[in-house]
């Protein structure tokens, strides 16, 4: 339902997207201004930063998480931030408290688990200062989220839920892998009766039949478990990221690139229920989905911490170029056969 904020001064229709100058942030910042936006760009590097906002004719702001004076200075004339600077345990945590405490709108990109975690810990503050926190509005949980409510919604509510993610990208720059090695030291994470349950991290793999070809999967310490639980309550979730594809020597790569997200459903009935969704490039995907959810945050004004289904349902993203769901009844995932040898 949509909701007014109770903000001390009117809103301004203006967004301001932190880490613009990175690989992920100026795609978002591109397709931002192909869709008819003016951004506030802003982050650390004035050289980086400024080349970004001259080449996109965009305003600008230079100013480092640590400032708190200069973060609410620079907030102050604007509704939402979206935040692409990763890894997101560095920037999150700071970004989203200057955001509450000037009443704005916090999204970001991140699926990190930790980092889904404190955010969704500020529920009530953000209620109560009228904002939203909507963390994970990138491929990892935007492909998932939605489709693991229609799932759950499809079973009567699930009491196991398992989610996959199979990214392909052309360019995806370095950002991932330095998120990935600054996350292990927290070790493998699966949720069971409601709650987050160690485990060996990557153990249990699976294979999961995708359209293009089978491929192995293992689970991972993503934000899934939180925003999947968060969207349908299930009280036992595992994510898993598959393997990416490489194309076939003869193969044209255009054609190859085709990113999956998958979730599956069962509830204490058995009664079961699938469904796939399909895209291109997910850093693509990323920079469409992620103006989406700043363009549907500003005509809802949300409030509270929320995951992208509750936030904006489970539709959204089929409104990116490219993008189809089909329910499936055969299950695709099987357990994964030791390697030969």
């Amino acid at each position: 339902m949509s909701r007014e904020r109770p903000g001390t001064r009117p809103p301004t229709g203006q967004w301001m997207l932190y880490g613009a100058s990175g690989h992920t942030g100026s795609l978002v910042a591109r397709h931002a201004g192909a869709r008819g936006h003016q951004p506030v760009l802003a982050g650390r590097s004035v050289d980086a930063l400024g080349a970004t906002a001259a080449s996109l004719g965009m305003p600008y702001r230079v100013v480092a998480l640590d400032d708190r004076d200069g973060l609410q200075l620079a907030l102050r004339d604007v509704d939402l931030v979206l935040n692409a600077a990763g890894p997101f345990l560095h920037t999150a945590p700071a970004l989203a408290e200057a955001c509450l405490s000037a009443g704005v709108h916090y999204l970001d990109i991140s699926n990190e688990l930790q980092v889904f975690r404190a955010l969704y810990a500020l529920d009530t503050r953000a209620g109560e200062a009228g904002a939203a926190i909507i963390p994970g509005v990138g491929f990892g949980v935007m492909a998932t989220n939605g489709i693991a409510r229609r799932v759950s919604d499809a079973v009567g509510g699930a009491r196991e839920l398992l989610v996959a993610a199979r990214i392909a990208a052309g360019d995806p720059g370095p950002g991932a892998a330095v998120t990935m090695r600054e996350n292990m030291p927290f070790g493998g994470w699966v949720r069971e009766d409601g709650a987050l349950v160690a485990r060996e991290l990557f153990s249990g793999a699976v294979t999961i039949a995708f359209p293009d070809g089978s491929a192995r999967a293992v689970p991972v310490p993503t934000g899934d478990l939180e925003a999947a639980f968060r969207a349908t309550g299930a009280p036992d979730v595992v994510a898993y990221a598959a393997e990416s594809r490489e194309p076939a020597a003869d193969e044209d790569a255009s054609a190859a690139m085709r990113s999956f997200a998958w979730a599956s459903a069962v509830a204490a009935d058995g009664t079961r229920a699938e469904a796939l969704l399909e895209t291109g490039d997910s850093y693509a995907f990323t920079a469409a989905a992620a103006v989406l959810a700043v363009e549907q945050t500003m005509e809802r004004s949300p409030r509270g911490a929320l995951s992208p289904a509750d936030a904006f349902g489970s539709d959204l993203v089929l409104g990116i170029a490219g993008t189809t769901r089909v329910d499936i009844d055969t299950p695709l995932m099987h357990e994964a056969r030791p390697a030969a040898g």
